[in-house]
């Protein structure tokens, strides 16, 4: 008897066969979403693949929650596709090295039961979904809780209801052209330009999260979208977007100079005089709204806190290192997690006595 469930065992585990239909490879897709897809074109339970990739308890909807896999499982998943891990690594954010789980007993898959909170699923757009003929349900990684189209001018985002899943963007042209910048810079300074954007995002948040301090554009650009802003998460990012964009190019022109030891207290009288000056343009009341620009210059003090042996090579446009202590965060690492400061978009705002307290502190 235990011969034969030896034998059995041996059998379960060896590679499986390729399935007969195969799904094509989307960058940046989840592991989960990718595995439904593969289910649905060979007429499968997604239960049942799942048992070909390895143990793992019950799959869950992809379009809620991510699935890991081991090395052995990530062995199978191969086998499946008559793909490589490496290409399936490659393609599959959460197949990078870090996020495979350990090493265990035979092949072994994990899928939450509750919202992954260490990835952002987002679906991708239905009409680039179309052109490259892949279906429209597909769920993409991504660092923030939504994507810009910059093709067809969408705000996506992970709202799962049917009939929610984007927003129009041609009449508010300045956010698409805010997302073309950011993605520029950051194909110019690397890392640490996605640092600094997410730095400026959280800078913009805490505008957002006191209705006083927010500049009278975000309630226009609410206006235009058909939508009311006062309360609506989903608004508050599409509608700072631009400010946030020229955010990130003033906090980039800083922290370059910095991080190379060629930036003084001096500099940085000018520097934040002009960042006043921005905020003025913007209606904004320049004292308060310096208050996150202050906290965050606390956390890239002069001279930096730890001498690194990465600085930013002499050049305009040179790769910038991931301050610390992000410096050695992987580039799917949601921003949420990359950024220095405290809050976020919509958290409960801090009393006016206390904003002013922050700013005092930060200006001594």
């Amino acid at each position: 008897m235990a011969a034969r469930k030896s034998t059995a065992r041996r059998k379960a585990r060896r590679a499986p066969q390729r399935l007969p239909r195969q799904a094509r490879l989307i960058a940046g897709e989840s592991t989960g979403s990718f595995l439904g897809r593969l289910a649905q074109l060979n007429h499968m339970p997604l239960d049942d693949l799942m048992g070909l990739v390895g143990e793992g308890g019950k799959a869950m909807q992809p379009r809620y929650t991510e699935v890991y896999l081991n090395p052995d499982a990530l062995e199978r998943l191969a086998a499946l596709t008559a793909r490589g891990p490496d290409v399936l690594q490659r393609t599959l954010p959460s197949l990078a090295p870090h996020r495979i789980l350990a090493v265990g007993p035979g092949p072994v898959w994990r899928w939450p039961q509750w919202e992954a909170k260490d990835v952002f699923l987002v679906r991708a757009c239905d009409l680039c979904a179309t052109a490259k003929r892949h279906p429209s349900d597909v769920y993409l990684v991504s660092v923030t809780r939504w994507r810009v189209c910059a093709r067809h001018h969408r705000w996506l985002d992970n709202l799962r209801e049917d009939g929610a899943t984007w927003l129009p963007l041609q009449d508010v042209p300045e956010v698409v052209r805010a997302h073309r910048d950011r993605m520029r810079l950051e194909r110019r300074l690397g890392a640490g330009g996605r640092a600094l954007f997410a730095d400026a995002l959280h800078i913009t948040a805490f505008w957002w999260n006191i209705p006083s301090l927010s500049p009278p554009v975000w309630e226009s650009r609410g206006r235009l979208l058909g939508e009311e802003v006062g309360g609506d998460l989903r608004l508050a990012p599409l509608v700072s977007y631009p400010e946030t964009k020229r955010l990130v190019w003033m906090l980039a022109a800083r922290e370059r100079r910095r991080m190379r030891g060629t930036w003084s207290v001096e500099h940085d009288r000018a520097w934040l005089d002009a960042v006043g000056e921005m905020l003025d343009g913007w209606q904004m009341p320049a004292a308060l709204a310096l208050v996150p620009v202050d906290i965050w210059m606390q956390h890239h003090s002069i001279p930096p806190l730890h001498q690194s042996s990465s600085r930013p090579a002499q050049g305009k446009w040179r790769r910038l290192p991931t301050p610390l202590p992000h410096e050695d965060a992987p580039s799917n690492t949601h921003l949420e997690q990359l950024t220095c400061l405290p809050w976020q978009f919509g958290d409960e705002p801090p009393e006016p006595d206390e904003t002013m307290a922050w700013s005092v502190a930060g200006r001594a």
